[in-house]
């Protein structure tokens, strides 16, 4: 693959990473309980973190790659949907995050089965398995914090 075609597909990936931040963003602006807001923007900084990663990968990180081994719990397919709200709980937060990182993961999934060469599928492994991890992490929050109230 032709760097050419890396930058290009480091440059998408670095887009919607923006604009997941700003979500973010807009998200924590909208909401009442600071505590709330201050995970939301937590989560804006993680987004940031993804960002500053793809921006600064080498082609050496790029051939190290390998599948995610994380365990996907699955939480985020069996919660109901919800409505972004000034007053929304932490738990109605975290299903947000969990949908949009399940959303990400499966979209970069996607992107690395129909993947026209190796280094091409690396970067998708890569970009798949950062959402991955964000994603287990919620998940993980949603189950210690969460489930253990019901």
């Amino acid at each position: 693959m032709s760097n050419s075609n890396i930058e290009e597909i480091l440059k998408f990936a670095i887009d919607k990473e923006r604009d997941s931040t700003y979500f973010y963003q807009h998200l924590a602006e909208k909401v009442e309980d600071p505590v709330v807001r201050d995970e939301i923007l937590k989560m804006a900084d993680e987004e940031r973190k993804h960002e500053k990663l793809l921006t600064n990968i080498s082609p050496k990180q790029v051939s190290a790659v390998r599948q995610p081994t994380q365990v996907d719990m699955k939480l985020s397919n069996y919660v109901d949907g919800v409505t972004v709200r000034k007053d929304m709980t932490y738990r109605e937060l975290l299903i947000i995050a969990m949908r949009r990182e399940q959303m990400a993961y499966d979209f970069y999934a996607e992107l690395e089965l129909r993947a026209s060469d190796d280094a091409t599928r690396k970067i998708f492994t890569l970009l798949k398995g950062e959402e991955l991890r964000h994603k287990v992490r919620l998940e993980q929050e949603y189950e210690k914090g969460v489930m253990s109230e019901d």
